[in-house]
């Protein structure tokens, strides 16, 4: 499917960006919320969200919204988008009615969308990824949860390695050793494949190489069938972490795979990397962006993904929540225009008049101004022009 297509390639420009630590990204996760962007985009933001996700923006929407279902359709697999609007943002009637219902609500209280992360992800992540400021108006969201257990479970072990970068460690580690099922692999010529099988239809693909950004790279390449995978490996064969060898043993052939269980738990604030995700444009708040959610000028305000991957003897489970919120954009541009102003600076005298019949209900006049006024409580007074209006 071209979208899985665009979103593997997403992964890996991601993967590149890797530094030293600890990290995981989803963008299975951030694609369909680019792609929903993009799709009520124009101009410059339009056209480099669609670079981004490698498909034309008249297709996004759509494609975004289809992924999202195709997930969503595995057992092991749960996705969701929500929408957000502040009261009075006018909403176009036929964006909110193209997603799936109950995913547009009204944006208030920040703890709510803390909320809804948290139950999308079954409690894994805990806070909505992207701050909700006094100047947020709408904010849009994915959220995607996958979990398996194993068909073969991995023993806990005493995880001391005796060769490479981490000899010396000491630790708790996995093992497990099964009958040869073509699950061991080597991607061209230099990566290392090791594919855990989960009970339905997510596996685990385990992938050495000279660095995790090249053995990632590698991994999705064979996924798409751009790079060859080899699962005939007689004995002499190597590769990064692997040796096919004969020795004595009370079993028959074998496969033995070893390694350290994760936990990891990562933010990514995608505008740190603006033109990967497609955002430099939309950040752009001298004018809207995305006239397909609003009438009202939209630009981004700020953009993030939350993570979280575990790795252990029964299982594996990831959660990814990303978002974006948006504030007004559109500075006003200077014009000429007729202005009239009635300043009163002296005694007036005022009607108060039912407009069907013309009956003046009250009359009186004003001689001395007051010096000071205490507005009644439960007033709700507000300067023209700073109320939000919604499409009908």
């Amino acid at each position: 499917m071209p979208h899985v297509r665009s979103a593997n390639e997403l992964t890996t420009r991601w993967c590149t960006t890797f530094g030293g630590a600890n990290t995981a990204v989803s963008a299975a996760g951030v694609w369909p919320l680019l792609a929903v962007l993009a799709g009520a985009a124009d101009g410059a933001a339009r056209t480099e969200l669609s670079a981004a996700l490698g498909i034309s923006a008249d297709e996004a929407h759509t494609a975004g919204l289809a992924m999202l279902k195709t997930l969503d359709a595995s057992r092991e697999v749960s996705t969701a988008i929500g929408a957000w609007a502040k009261a009075g943002l006018p909403v176009r009637p036929e964006w909110i009615e193209s997603l799936p219902a109950g995913t547009i609500g009204e944006l208030g209280d920040p703890a709510a969308l803390d909320a809804w992360a948290r139950e999308q992800t079954d409690g894994s992540i805990e806070k909505f990824p992207v701050p909700i400021s006094t100047m947020t108006i709408f904010a849009l969201a994915t959220a995607l949860l996958a979990r398996t257990k194993w068909v073969e479970p991995f023993d806990e072990i005493l995880w001391t390695p005796e060769t490479g970068p981490w000899q010396g460690q000491r630790g708790i580690g996995l093992s497990r050793s099964n009958y040869p099922d073509g699950s061991v692999s080597v991607l061209g010529s230099d990566v290392t494949r090791v594919i855990v099988a989960g009970r339905g239809d997510l596996d685990v693909h385990l992938l050495i190489g000279a660095d995790p950004n090249h053995a990632i790279a590698a991994g999705i390449a064979a996924i798409d069938g751009s790079l060859p995978v080899t699962t005939d490996l007689p004995v002499g064969t190597t590769g990064p972490c692997l040796a096919v060898e004969r020795r004595e043993t009370y079993g028959g052939d074998s496969v033995v795979v070893t390694l350290p269980p994760f936990d990891i738990s990562a933010h990514h604030d995608l505008l740190d990397r603006a033109d990967l995700f497609g955002l430099s444009a939309a950040r752009d708040s001298s004018r809207g962006h995305f006239p397909g959610i609003s009438s009202f000028p939209l630009a981004v305000e700020a953009a993030a993904q939350s993570v979280v991957a575990r790795f252990d003897s029964a299982g594996f489970e990831a959660a990814a929540v990303a978002a974006v919120a948006m504030f007004p954009g559109g500075i006003p541009q200077p014009n000429t225009a007729t202005i009239t102003s009635v300043r009163i600076d002296r005694p007036f005298g005022f009607l108060a008049v039912d407009r069907p019949t013309g009956l003046a209900l009250v009359a009186g006049q004003v001689t001395t101004p007051p010096l000071t006024w205490d507005r009644p409580s439960g007033d709700d007074l507000r300067p023209p022009g700073s109320t939000l209006w919604r499409d009908g």
